[in-house]
């Protein structure tokens, strides 16, 4: 169904006085479809993500090697349709992360990622601009699955905004929408 609005859109932007209405019905659809999707502000309040149903909230601390300062983590994780996984990840780390530093920081997040299976693939990564912070864009396949994400460095955080899905059910404009939706609160 998709391809057809994909290829509806397609026409309505080549065929003269063709177009307004089919833009109109295909927004009005992808309005629809996310209508039921919440908006969910973190326990911190430093971020902001909608989700396809209320997620489900995971808190850890975890102790850095090798030190005794520890690393927090905050998950917020929910299924669409059990199809797909969205979720956000946000990792503090104590003291201050330099912003020269946050590129190199995830480079070595996406390889620690990537190593933790030898069945992963990396399809892409490029590094972006989110909001005046480092950001990394990613795509890996696993066998039959995809995981696709944005990683962001602001500050002493990481960000990480993802979806886990069956290749079979990938639905590009819902990952779009999920990652879309996120804003950082500004300091």
């Amino acid at each position: 169904m998709s391809n057809i609005k994909s290829i509806v859109f397609g026409l309505a932007l080549l065929v003269p006085g063709f177009n307004s209405i089919t833009a109109y019905e295909v927004k009005k659809e992808t309005v629809r479809e996310f209508s039921s999707w919440t908006e969910v502000q973190t326990e911190a309040g430093c971020c902001k993500a909608s989700f396809p149903r209320k997620p489900d909230h995971i808190q850890q601390d975890m102790k850095m090697r090798g030190t005794e300062e520890k690393l927090r983590y905050d998950v917020y994780v929910a299924d669409h349709q059990k199809k797909e996984v969205f979720m956000v990840l946000i990792a503090k780390y104590p003291g201050e992360v330099k912003r020269e530093d946050g590129k190199q920081n995830l480079e070595h997040f996406l390889n620690t990622l990537v190593s933790q299976n030898a069945n992963n693939k990396l399809l892409f990564a490029d590094i972006v601009e989110v909001d005046g912070n480092i950001a990394m864009d990613f795509f890996i396949r696993t066998d039959s699955v995809y995981f696709k994400g944005r990683a962001i460095q602001a500050n002493n955080s990481l960000y990480l905004l993802a979806m886990e899905c069956p290749i079979s059910c990938y639905q590009e404009h819902h990952f779009n929408y999920f990652i879309e939706s996120f804003t950082l609160r500004k300091p």
